[in-house]
């Protein structure tokens, strides 16, 4: 798990909501907390969906056409 891009989308998101306040300009995002907790909500339900299938074993990779630069056999 890499923390570093949590901390950094933390901070990044604490440095918008500031700008945005310091500007007078609207925040990009829901202003109450229900609209808040919408966002944290969606972020964490596409993060654990992430890692769930990260370890599942990929079952139809073989299906999988890839890159034409990816493929060995014309080289």
């Amino acid at each position: 798990m890499r923390y570093s891009k949590i901390l950094l989308g933390l901070v990044i998101s604490f440095v918008t909501g500031a700008g945005c306040n310091l500007l007078h300009i609207p925040v990009p995002s829901p202003p109450v907390l229900s609209g808040a907790f919408l966002v944290f909500t969606m972020s964490l339900g596409y993060w654990l969906v992430d890692r769930y299938t990260q370890a599942q074993e990929a079952k139809h990779k073989v299906l999988c056409g890839g890159h034409a630069l990816d493929d060995k056999k014309g080289a």
